[in-house]
């Protein structure tokens, strides 16, 4: 396993409960940190309104309540020159840095091992993982390790088409209880977002680079200068943004999480998603080794469940690329959809049941 982030963790715990021997490994020091994420839940009955065709969820998103720093029920979505939409939308806020530990001790438990500060260099052979703290053999490698994500690189799978460039960051003071999203020439092809904590809240951006020349910290200072912010512990990430790669498995490898482009591209929520497709990807691995069956099945499964969505947020993402570059087309285009097209537009749901 490389990579212990949701989808890596979640896919350990599958096999580990198994008792199949898993040995994951992650290049941070810390499990959970850097955060490089908005750290936004939605709540299970959301999730379910946004992906009908998964399995029963069961205990995948029963969170401790001291993970949980702020439960909205209201995302703000504002526009150019002052366009804004109320969308009811319940969800949490995490705190990201302790929630991605819960999940790797919950693999733990079920007898997975971990090996941090350690990097996945290639394979020595179809069977041993070449890493900086020496050779691994295995049965199934299982690619966890993110939108850059080497192991896919090694076995030759495709990568993601699109990638955002992502900046977030804390910023101390009360910011209510709704979550806020901006759309427009301050993120262009892509939003910026206050999320409330508990006395704080994760503020960040995403950006599409062939939209702006502009790097991001400048882009950031930006935004928050136009609303009186100060932050610290700033990072910097990537989200895929154009869907689920063509193919997910070869030979004894599957690659899951945003390494996958297993994220919603219209929001670019990718936790959710992650945990079910590692979920899956562990089950599979999992039957793989003491039953035999074949990890094509891996594919068709998180196909099946996930799919559908995915794709239609990537459609909407490409159709909203076109008013991206202009602020007046995006202020239009959103006046056109108004708070039906947007919610279906969040909800990865098909747009005018066309697209």
């Amino acid at each position: 396993m490389v990579g212990a982030g949701p989808a890596g963790s979640c896919a350990a715990r599958e096999v580990a409960q198994k008792g199949i021997g898993v040995i994951a490994i992650d290049r941070r020091k810390e499990i959970g940190y850097p955060v490089q994420c908005g750290e936004f839940l939605p709540t299970a009955d959301e999730l379910r309104r946004i992906l009908p065709e998964s399995e029963e969820f069961g205990d995948l998103f029963s969170i401790d309540g001291g993970l949980v720093e702020r439960r909205t029920s209201v995302i703000e979505l504002h526009g150019p020159r002052g366009l804004r939409y109320d969308m009811q939308f319940s969800g949490v806020t995490l705190d990201r840095r302790r929630f991605d530990k819960s999940l790797w001790q919950s693999a733990q438990k079920s007898g997975a091992e971990l090996r941090t500060e350690t990097e996945f260099l290639g394979l020595s052979s179809p069977n041993t993982a070449k890493t900086t703290a020496g050779d691994i053999e295995f049965r199934v490698l299982i690619g966890a390790d993110g939108p850059l994500s080497r192991v896919r690189a090694t076995v030759g799978l495709p990568r993601p088409k699109a990638i955002s460039q992502a900046v977030t960051a804390q910023a101390k003071g009360d910011f209510g209880s709704e979550v806020k999203m901006f759309f427009g020439g301050l993120a262009p092809g892509g939003y910026a977002w206050i999320i409330p904590k508990n006395g704080r809240a994760n503020i960040g951006l995403g950006v599409q680079k062939k939209f702006t020349n502009e790097p991001l910290s400048k882009l950031m200072e930006s935004f928050l200068g136009s609303h009186g912010m100060t932050v610290e512990e700033t990072a910097y990430g990537q989200v895929p943004v154009s869907g689920p790669i063509g193919k997910t498995v070869k030979g004894n490898t599957m690659i899951v999480g945003d390494a996958a482009g297993h994220v919603m591209a219209t929001n670019g929520g990718g936790i959710p998603i992650a945990m079910i497709c590692g979920r899956i990807a562990g089950r599979c691995a999992g039957n793989h080794i003491a039953e035999g069956t074949g990890l094509d099945s891996y594919e068709k499964e998180w196909r099946r469940q996930v799919q559908a969505p995915l794709r239609n947020a990537a459609r909407t993402k490409w159709f909203a690329d076109f008013f991206f570059g202009n602020d007046d087309r995006l202020r239009l285009a959103m006046k056109v959809l108004r708070e039906r097209g947007l919610e279906r537009a969040v909800l990865c749901k098909r747009l005018f049941y066309v697209l």
